[in-house]
């Protein structure tokens, strides 16, 4: 028992050894490890199948508890607890439409082509189809990540395949339950199919999201202890999983995905930058080891499937056919479905490079993997299926993940926009000044050698001329120089005025919806001039949780509610909109103050029209909001007099409570005695908080 945990653990430490130093090693070649590492697998596979003493290398293979159990949750959670959720979200119509219907209709007509074309009999064909429709977007997200693809194109690459994974599993479990119990596949079975789909889909995003939630709140108890908070977050990437698996009957996959889409949305307010980074980084390291073991041990298999099989060329053709239908499937789905999408007028159109872009990148990875090993053993053709999905991952990783670059280099997708070009090149220009500051302060304390110092001088004064002349190269045309200079000046003001509704949050001013909703309106702004360097006419919407809670006031509008509750309700809302208008008023402000400071920047003062532009925008933006506010305070003075009262005492709370950090950074009080004062100081921010918002609620 001993002897056989030590050789696992010994096996698995060496796996990882050689998964890292092939990741450096295919990194300096800006090759995709995980396509790498397939063929590190095979060759491995290939040297211990033939040297005697490595027998035991043979055992050494992927298999379904292993993928489904151990590995995917670890992937699935980490991808959705760091994917950016505002651009999913925004995202979220070609995401979904590939991932569900479009997955479908790729199980189905990959079924019927096998079915026709290959010895496999209608229920191993459509299972084939279902297992092996799931895109897996790794290699080619770390080829977006080498080259540096545009923003949209990973979110709906890795987006479909978030969702798509979810799909996958529970069609293919659909019709395993099928096959095995020997039913024909006719319209009741598609429509039964149909209900338990959405009911196994939904639920176990449910389920997911309330184990998510949940832990949530148990997190917070833990007072920023980064370690306890990673530890629950992992025991909330497992228990999900196998609680929607094995207690509801319902999948996995999304309860996985649910639990960290919750993780993710609660996490930006409710953990601290240190912690976000810790989550993020340890996530990442989890995320890497899965998927170096999942292509490092598919190289393995793939030796002991394809290598040694026997009558190859059979093999072989039948494994054409499978690559035929999954090419004919995508296609049509991504060129039938993408098209379709930006007919409505919030909709953002998808270009036609990204959807050939989607379409090539369409690799297969673990989840066929997982799958085709929990095919019923007394399958009929159940070790051709096998082969035939282990030479479609074969084929999709070595050729199309290998060739996808060049079609990204062919549409120009590999190089960044005149923007970001212009955004590096500052930054780099304003590094540089810097520099060039410091170096005569330097000079000026006389400490360093005279000669020395002149010479670094005019060395930086060389690099910012150099700096100079590159931005101008970079924005040969005017309206190009002028597009990328108002995107910048937008930037960085959007930045420092949601930098004021973060400071406005952590100092206790607004709560956490607040705070979601007026970032959310400012992240539109900022998002509208990145993508068309234009202002939105108006915001379009709220936060998907504030719209929600809109919707159910409406509804219950519509019930006989008693007058004082409804009137609560008004006044929490009066309350509401009242905070909402002072931060926003602070954050225009704030954005006044940051335009004021690049008209003193060299570069800045020069582009006199767009600073202008910004400027009446954010001053007519704070006149609009001082005048509502002016209205609301006098028809109701007291209640909201109190109310600013009490909010501005939580911010000079929340200033004690900064400066007693500091002095137990600088070791003039302990942890001990600044935790309990910064405790003392909390529960006197929650006590003054009720007591206004009690006696507010009562005079309502």
């Amino acid at each position: 028992m001993g002897t056989g945990l030590s050789t696992s653990v010994m096996a698995a430490v060496i796996l990882l050894l050689i998964a890292t130093l092939s990741a450096i090693f295919f990194k300096r070649l800006r090759i995709p490890y995980t396509i790498g590492l397939v063929f590190v697998g095979i060759v491995l596979a290939f040297i211990c199948n033939r040297v005697d003493g490595l027998e035991a290398a043979q055992n050494i293979k992927l298999n379904h508890d292993l993928i489904m159990y151990v590995l995917l949750p670890a992937l699935i959670f980490s991808a959705s607890v760091n994917i950016d959720t505002k651009l999913l979200f925004k995202n979220l119509s070609p995401t979904l439409l590939l991932a569900a219907p479009g997955l479908v209709i790729s199980t189905i007509l990959v079924g019927v082509i096998m079915f026709f074309f290959t010895p496999l009999e209608l229920g191993g064909a459509m299972l084939f189809g279902a297992l092996i429709s799931a895109t897996d977007p790794v290699a080619v997200i770390s080829l977006f990540e080498i080259i540096g693809a545009p923003r949209r194109l990973r979110i709906l690459v890795d987006g479909e395949s978030l969702f798509n994974d979810a799909t996958a599993i529970v069609m293919y479990t659909i019709i395993k339950s099928i096959v095995v119990a020997g039913a024909a596949f006719s319209v009741g079975t598609f429509v039964q199919g149909g209900i338990d789909f959405i009911i196994i889909f939904l639920g176990g995003l449910a389920v997911g999201a309330v184990i998510g939630f949940i832990m949530v709140q148990i997190i917070l108890f833990a007072e920023n202890d980064f370690m306890v908070e990673v530890a629950l977050s992992t025991v909330v990437a497992y228990a999900a999983f196998i609680v929607a698996d094995k207690v509801f009957n319902t999948s996995g996959v999304m309860a996985a995905l649910g639990a960290g889409m919750v993780i993710n949305h609660y996490g930006m307010t409710r953990f601290t930058p240190k912690i976000k980074e810790y989550m993020r980084q340890f996530w990442d390291f989890v995320a890497f080891v899965a998927n170096s073991f999942i292509f490092l041990l598919l190289g393995f298999t793939e030796d002991f499937y394809l290598i040694d099989t026997n009558a190859m060329s059979i093999t072989l053709r039948h494994i054409m056919w499978g690559i035929i239908a999954i090419q004919i499937s995508r296609a049509l789905i991504v060129f039938g479905i993408c098209p379709l999408l930006g007919r409505r007028n919030k909709e953002e159109k998808i270009d036609i490079k990204y959807q050939l872009i989607m379409f090539w990148g369409g690799l297969r990875g673990a989840v066929p993997l997982a799958l085709v090993f929990s095919l019923p053993p007394d399958l009929p053709h159940r070790v051709l299926i096998i082969e035939i999905t282990l030479g479609v991952v074969a084929f999709t990783l070595f050729f199309q993940g290998t060739t996808v670059k060049v079609l990204m280099r062919m549409f120009n997708l590999d190089k960044p926009t005149v923007f970001m070009r212009f955004s590096e090149l500052h930054a780099m220009l304003m590094a540089r000044r810097q520099g060039l500051k410091r170096i005569q302060d330097i000079a000026s304390t006389g400490k360093f050698p005279h000669e020395i110092v002149s010479a670094v001088e005019e060395e930086y004064k060389m690099k910012i001329s150099d700096q100079k002349q590159r931005l101008s190269e970079a924005l040969k045309y005017r309206q190009q120089e002028e597009d990328a200079v108002k995107r910048t000046v937008w930037s960085r003001v959007i930045f420092a005025e949601r930098k004021s509704f973060n400071y406005l949050f952590q100092c206790g001013f607004i709560n956490e919806r607040l705070y979601r909703r007026i970032d959310f309106h400012a992240a539109q702004l900022l998002e509208s001039i990145i993508t068309t360097s234009k202002l939105p006419t108006t915001i379009t919407h709220d936060p998907l949780v504030m719209r929600l809670e809109s919707i159910a006031f409406r509804i219950l509008r519509c019930f006989p509610i008693p007058y004082h509750i409804i009137n609560r309700f008004r006044t929490k809302a009066l309350l509401d909109d009242y905070l909402t208008l002072c931060s926003t008023m602070i954050g225009a402000n704030q954005a006044l103050e940051e335009i004021d400071k690049l008209e003193e920047t060299e570069f800045f003062k020069v582009y006199k029209e767009i600073l202008s532009e910004c400027r009446t925008f954010y001053k007519g933006l704070s006149d609009r909001v001082f005048k509502t506010l002016a209205s609301l305070e006098s028809k109701n003075f007291d209640l909201l007099r109190a109310v600013t009262t009490a909010t501005l005492r939580d911010m000079i709370y929340s200033t004690e409570i900064g400066v007693l950090q500091d002095l137990a950074d600088s070791g003039e009080i302990t942890e001990h005695i600044c935790d309990h004062l910064t405790e003392m100081i909390r529960l006197q921010i929650v006590f003054n908080r009720k007591q206004v918002y009690s006696k507010a609620l009562e005079d309502a």
